[in-house]
């Protein structure tokens, strides 16, 4: 089948890099997000998708704004005649003229089991409200984000231990098992599809900047989703000695207090600090940040920061 492939951000390149590999699936061009400033320099960079098809010798396309810019954009992909437009992680709205312009449309592959978790954080969300099932969807786009026919589902188990880093990873090899099968081999018609149950639509938004706030007047386990839904690239902060501490990773234990002090730490050896929250259990740390310093292991902040259990997170 020929294809053109719409995405932007790591896992993206990793599905590209898997379609590349079949024979049968023919990548015609590829659709980015531009170059963006990087670093202390700003030097522009290029996106991990653009990365792969230039060293595929794919030609690449960039539109700052892809609707606002459809007319150009439609003028540049007519001149292929990919059949199918996949789509992952893309970062803009595919306006209808786009979409709706290869001969068996546009599919799009969403991380989490449509129509629960709508909308451009899936993988994050489903950490923040604990799920011990995620997966993937692969849908047909349509005018309404994320509201598209369902082609084909896959289910992902969610471990404890899991941060937005491993179940990305989780939720690109189940959407690589699940959509290279789809476009081997010949194929007449669109893809079968069944509508969403609309009524049970659930929606999550971007993570913003006040979500890594740690409210550690939650339970153990509430603190504990969300510092794994914002790792490993945003962190969860909290403070210490009136400065910021950014918890990178955490794990739940089996310690409680009935005298409840959230954010309390707790010495248990040299190597191991916990701390307090709202419903008396405790936390592990496991990598931390202390402000304007790097990320380092609990032994580490411990011996440097001489930690006692008068200290405290707030």
């Amino acid at each position: 089948m020929k294809i053109a492939f719409f995405g932007t951000p790591e896992p993206s390149a990793k599905l590209l890099q898997a379609l590349l590999q079949e024979p049968e699936i023919q990548v015609q061009f590829v659709v980015t997000n531009p170059d963006r400033p990087k670093g202390r320099s700003k030097t522009p960079v290029p996106s991990p998708v653009k990365e792969i098809a230039i060293s595929a010798n794919l030609p690449v396309f960039q539109y700052e704004s892809i609707k606002k810019e459809k007319e150009t954009a439609l003028a540049d992909l007519s001149k292929f005649d990919a059949e199918l437009y996949v789509v992952f992680a893309y970062g803009s709205i595919l306006p209808k003229e786009i979409f709706s312009h290869p001969k068996f449309g546009s599919i799009n592959l969403h991380g989490s089991i449509l129509p629960d978790l709508r909308g451009a954080s899936p993988v994050q969300t489903s950490l923040w409200k604990g799920y011990t099932k995620s997966g993937i969807s692969i849908q047909y786009l349509g005018e309404k984000m994320d509201e598209g026919d369902i082609i084909r589902i896959q289910e992902v188990d969610v471990d404890l231990e899991d941060d937005t880093g491993t179940l990305m990873e989780k939720i690109t090899q189940a959407g690589i098992q699940s959509l290279i099968p789809l476009l081997k081999g010949p194929r007449t018609s669109a893809f079968e599809a069944s509508p969403q149950d609309h009524s049970k639509a659930t929606y999550c938004t971007k993570i913003q900047a006040e979500d890594r706030v740690l409210d550690l007047k939650l339970s153990a386990m509430e603190v504990h989703n969300r510092i794994r839904a914002l790792s490993p690239d945003l962190g969860g902060y909290c403070r210490f000695r009136d400065k910021r501490m950014v918890l990178w990773k955490t794990r739940p234990v089996d310690f409680s207090e009935t005298a409840i002090q959230p954010g309390k730490l707790k010495r248990m050896d040299k190597k191991a600090l916990l701390f307090q929250c709202g419903d008396g259990r405790f936390l592990e740390i496991l990598s931390v940040q202390p402000e304007n310093k790097n990320r380092m292991t609990v032994a580490d902040f411990m011996n440097g920061f001489r930690i006692s259990d008068e200290d405290r997170f707030e």
